[in-house]
């Protein structure tokens, strides 16, 4: 994908965003003046300014379902922008979700789902979703090492190793980690890009600890 592509495809969902807050904001307006009329101004009878704003309130619910759910896409927009390296498309944003990505948070939590897999793979616990248990098993030297990279605060990383990170724990149509029939080597091959993508250099204490 090409800058301009981007550039332009963030332009849209920042548009459509506006167009929620927009949509959300006159429905909350629509209800307030509806009880003013009936409960301030006697001028609506209270029966239908209650059905007013219970409709109000409900738009408000949807609109604010398609409001997290485009957030999601325009951060997922940033996340190529930062695994590309197009830093020169929409920069302030960028820079706030690329600190987002490497912030203390988000580190733990990476870590917390990459050991939660493991601990299911290794006493066989029911998960929601389908996990190739003996290739994580081969493998838990190098989950058990990136969790260490990134509980350790003084290792600087990547935002784009993260966005690779993310991915794959959590997409389940592309990541390996979530097809039965995926070998080690496809799990250890996503491990290894995405260690090399992070860009951490252990303390020699750590990295014995890690092996």
């Amino acid at each position: 994908m090409t800058p301009a592509e981007l550039t332009s495809l963030l332009h849209r969902a920042n548009e459509r965003i506006s167009s929620v807050i927009t949509g959300a904001s006159s429905l909350i307006l629509l209800a307030v003046c509806a009880l003013i009329g009936a409960y301030g101004l006697h001028q609506i009878q209270p029966g239908i300014a209650k059905i007013i704003a219970a409709l109000a309130i409900l738009g408000g619910i949807v609109f604010a379902a398609a409001y997290a759910f485009l957030r999601w896409q325009r951060d997922e927009l940033y996340d190529d922008v930062v695994l590309h390296g197009f830093r020169h498309v929409h920069p302030h944003a960028v820079a706030r979700r690329a600190a987002q990505l490497v912030s203390r948070a988000r580190r733990q939590q990476c870590a917390t789902t990459l050991e939660r897999f493991l601990d299911a793979a290794s006493r066989k616990h029911l998960t929601p979703v389908p996990l190739p248990r003996e290739a994580l098993m081969e493998v838990k030297p190098q989950v058990r090492r990136l969790s260490l990279i990134l509980r350790t605060e003084d290792v600087e990383l990547e935002p784009a190793g993260m966005v690779l990170l993310h991915r794959f724990i959590t997409d389940g149509a592309t990541s390996p980690l979530f097809r039965t029939t995926a070998e080690p080597r496809d799990i250890e091959r996503e491990l290894t890009r995405i260690t090399r993508v992070l860009g951490p250099e252990l303390p020699p204490e750590l990295e014995r600890q890690a092996a």
